[in-house]
């Protein structure tokens, strides 16, 4: 090859593999410089390189030249043809030596989980406001008042009730109690109760006998009557008060009691007691 081509060639080289590479937008430029260096090939002196792709970025750049006539430059540039290479950058990684885009995915997952955690605790801390201020907002009230059951009574009186008295019916249930006398009404007559299996708590010395008891005219009681009515799934539950209106028999069974409760099923009378 003459001097002028290798002159040519170093140009070309230079367009081809210097910082300031250009060739790939030249086709014309680039197809020469494919034809000087197969003319090359033949030369061992010369180090084959392998020629840009017009359509990508090159891979390789020639050493800079300050001045493409200078013989100390052309000399150089056939020393070390490719002095410095423009390779892909690595692939960027992290502290811990993974790829950065692993180890992106891997902060990005993590914050999602922090979110995601965070998410799971906000909800449960106003899941556990929302049942803290229900129970402090509807305070439980114990249907019980914790007073013990003393007896279950069954309707085995023989004492007889007029049929319409207190509104009982003929059939009425009836319960004693220490001389109290526990009646199955039709109504809670005496307070205004409405609904069913009503009981009224009277003295069993208040009962009129039934061949003296006209329906006709009413009826009394010269002592206290109590009164009430189940409703729903509530059971007729009726207070008497244990003071000096009871039985004495009642207040001499119950010396340190100061309530009774009744509660009628419809069969059966529960009895608790509020003693001191």
């Amino acid at each position: 090859m003459s001097t002028a081509a290798d002159e040519e060639l170093r140009v070309l080289r230079a367009r081809a593999y210097g910082p300031k590479a250009d060739i790939e937008s030249d086709p014309a430029a680039l197809e020469r410089l494919r034809h000087l260096e197969e003319q090359r090939q033949g030369r061992p002196s010369d180090v084959d390189a392998p020629l840009p792709d017009a359509t990508a970025a090159p891979v390789m750049q020639e050493a800079a030249q300050p001045d493409p006539g200078a013989p100390a430059a052309d000399s150089d540039a056939r020393e070390h043809p490719f002095v410095a290479l423009d390779l892909p950058m690595p692939e960027q990684t992290s502290s811990e030596g993974e790829p950065a885009t692993r180890a992106s995915s891997s902060r990005t997952s993590a914050r999602t989980g922090r979110i995601l955690w965070v998410a799971a605790i906000v909800a449960a801390a106003a899941a556990a406001s929302a049942v803290t201020y229900a129970l402090v907002a509807i305070s439980p009230v114990p249907a019980s008042s914790g007073a013990p059951q003393i007896d279950t009574l069954e309707a085995s009186s023989t004492l007889e009730i007029p049929s319409g008295w207190m509104g009982a019916g003929p059939s009425s249930a009836v319960f004693d109690f220490f001389g109290l006398a526990l009646v199955q009404t039709a109504g809670g007559y005496i307070n205004g109760s409405t609904g069913t299996d009503c009981l009224t708590v009277v003295r069993a010395d208040q009962v009129p006998d039934k061949g003296e008891y006209d329906s006709s005219s009413g009826w009394s009681s010269n002592g206290p009557v109590y009164a009430a009515c189940g409703v729903g799934v509530f059971p007729a539950t009726v207070e008497v008060p244990i003071d000096s209106d009871v039985p004495k028999e009642l207040s001499e069974r119950f010396p340190g009691g100061r309530a009774l409760q009744f509660v009628f099923d419809g069969e059966r009378v529960g009895v608790f007691l509020d003693s001191e």
